[in-house]
């Protein structure tokens, strides 16, 4: 069954639930018969950028495409013009879907030097690209229907669920693990297209009686802070994904939305995203984790002398299943390097417990080996921000061509000096942790989807 056909089916289940931002809103039913209209004007296109203010706008123009059966990009006005045009110039579309003047309108590109793949992409999804060049990733209709189905059978929302969906549908984790998703499920959905502002997002929460909100433990953290009112929080369904959680990070979201089930989940783009979940029943007891596979994904961890890692034992997670990508868009060479016999390499350095749960430690790439330790920036982080005081936190590598590699470290928070900040590290984490470098700021450079920018 074709991706749009089993989404029409599922949506014409709940023709009068809504779709909304800010005042607009539309019935599934009116959303199902607009993107069947507005696929009439995309007939004959190969691949499609959707640019939009809101993300409304983006879901509508997303659902055109797939009625269509043509390839869409989604893009993100909260990543900046030059990030856009990057992308632009790395996909060549055919055309492009923007409401820059209010409404949905189609700009045809005559000459455009799109390289139609071999095997057809529903969508092509690009990396954020903040710590280098961004990546397309080509995901089938296969990808996505195996995806969703899977997040079905555990997530447990239904039609009288309400989801805030506050990131950018730019981002795979949000397109398929909140809006698709909560289509299939039957969920309303209301859409927040403006800056990172946790008191925003709870003000709409508390407004609108919202049950479902998905972010990353930076973003919950705050929110968490902010609410003062520790009673009364319509949340039922939260699930954390994105960064490292600490279980001091964990407790105390817990301890704030206590009416909620808490899901760790974790993925990567080229997974379409979701490949593990962590059950809220375990979130009190091991927050940390990211659980168990979906039912459709298998894992192995190899280890760095190329073995299979057994419990406790570090290497890079493998995954396979048929949510795995198809490829790289025009890039062959850096598909192989990740895609083995089906095996998709991620570049997370992880390991399981007895119980057979996953613990994400980092990227292989971020690793910094000092003193023959292997030390993870994400484990320091979340440390860190297990204290009151510290708002944001980032940890990265600084080579020293005399002795090695040396920890670096930016920090926001409520700290009179440098020295305040060295003296927590020193209490919190153990000597070969510590920074050499420590630089206090006022803020750190964040994404669009409030994530911070590593580079």
């Amino acid at each position: 069954m074709r991706l749009w056909n089993y989404l029409r089916e599922t949506m014409l289940k709940h023709p009068s639930q809504t779709v909304c931002e800010d005042n607009a809103e539309m019935t599934y039913e009116e959303l199902v018969a607009f993107s069947e209209m507005f696929a009439k004007k995309l007939k004959g296109e190969k691949c499609c950028v959707i640019l939009c203010a809101h993300e409304m706008a983006v879901a509508m123009a997303v659902l055109s495409c797939v009625a269509a059966g043509v390839t869409a990009v989604p893009l993100s006005v909260r990543y900046g013009e030059a990030h856009c045009k990057k992308i632009l110039r790395m996909i060549n579309p055919t055309s492009i879907i923007t409401d820059a003047e209010g409404e949905l309108k189609i700009i045809f590109f005559n000459g455009a030097e799109y390289v139609e793949p071999e095997q057809h992409p529903a969508f092509i999804m690009c990396t954020s690209g903040t710590s280098g060049k961004p990546k397309g990733v080509m995901l089938s209709e296969q990808n996505f229907l195996t995806n969703i189905h899977d997040i079905d059978l555990y997530l447990g929302m239904d039609d009288s669920d309400y989801i805030l969906i506050s990131r950018p549908l730019y981002h795979c984790a949000v397109l398929t693990g909140e809006f698709l998703t909560s289509l299939v499920k039957g969920v309303k959905i209301r859409f927040y297209s403006d800056k990172f502002n946790p008191k925003i997002l709870l003000d709409l929460i508390a407004e609108h009686n919202i049950t479902v909100f998905c972010g990353t433990p930076t973003l919950l953290g705050m929110m968490a802070r902010f609410k003062r009112d520790r009673t009364g929080c319509s949340l039922k369904t939260i699930c954390i994904s994105g960064e490292c959680l600490s279980q001091d990070t964990a407790k105390y979201i817990a301890e704030v939305f206590d009416n909620a089930e808490i899901y760790h989940v974790y993925g990567l783009t080229e997974a379409c995203p979701r490949v593990c979940y962590l059950p809220p029943y375990l979130f009190n007891k091991c927050a940390p984790s990211v659980g168990i596979p979906l039912e459709s994904v298998s894992l192995k961890i190899v280890t760095f002398n190329g073995t299979i890692a057994a419990p406790g034992e570090e290497g890079v997670l493998w995954v396979s299943g048929k949510n795995v990508m198809i490829g790289y868009y025009n890039e062959i060479v850096q598909t192989k390097k990740v895609i083995d016999e089906g095996w998709l390499c991620t570049g997370d350095i992880a390991v399981t417990d007895d119980n057979g749960l996953l613990y994400i430690k980092g990227r292989s790439d971020d690793m910094i080996i000092r003193a023959g330790m292997n030390i993870y920036p994400q484990e320091i982080e979340c440390t860190l921000k297990a204290d009151y005081r510290v708002r944001d936190v980032y940890v990265y590598k600084v080579e020293d061509p005399y002795v090695g590699n040396k920890i670096a470290m930016k920090i926001s928070g409520e700290f009179s000096d440098v020295d305040e900040v060295k003296q927590l590290c020193n209490k919190m984490l153990p000597f070969f942790q510590v920074p050499a470098y420590i630089e206090l700021c006022n803020e750190l450079p964040r994404n669009g989807s409030g994530k911070i920018i590593r580079s």
